[in-house]
């Protein structure tokens, strides 16, 4: 799958699926695959410089193309709905997991349809995007500019074409 046709099912999507709330979005082309958004994600949580720890992962498209992939903050989020205790809950605008709660299951991890969510590799409780309190790190430490902190359908009306 290219990454044009990527941008336009994810996009497509977020509008079906009613997701409204800003997120990380990746914006244009030239994601370097450098992880330097993850190393940031997992500093600013756990200060420790890990890839696996990030709540940003980067992912190959296809030979040459990296896209990150992050939580879309979705209005009805499947990864709640699917957890059994209930340590996923939206606060304001945005989806948060509650560590203490969280059993480790992963039930969440199955049922987010973006990979957005995952268990920590070493407390092994979900961890997902929770945008730094509003001040995402990977969006300020991006060296090639491709991650903002925006409403997705922003994004989508911006990626229309004009007539």
């Amino acid at each position: 799958m290219s990454k044009n046709l990527l941008v336009v099912v994810v996009l497509s999507l977020q509008e079906t699926t009613g997701v409204r709330m800003p997120r990380i979005v990746y914006v244009g082309e030239g994601c370097t695959g450098c992880k330097t958004c993850s190393v940031a994600c997992a500093y600013a949580h756990d200060r420790a410089f890990s890839v696996k720890a990030g709540r940003i992962w980067v992912v190959k498209d296809e030979p040459l193309t990296d896209v990150p992939v992050t939580c879309y903050q979705c209005v009805n989020p499947p990864c709640r709905d699917a957890c059994p205790v209930g340590a996923i809950r939206r606060v304001d605008d945005l989806v948060l997991v509650d560590e203490k709660t969280c059993i480790g299951c992963g039930a969440c991890v199955e049922a987010c349809p973006f990979g957005a969510i995952v268990l920590h590799p070493a407390r092994g409780v979900a961890i997902k995007c929770d945008l730094c309190g509003g001040e995402p790190q990977c969006v300020k430490v991006c060296p090639a500019k491709v991650l903002k902190l925006q409403v997705p359908a922003v994004v989508a009306q911006e990626r229309r074409p004009r007539k």
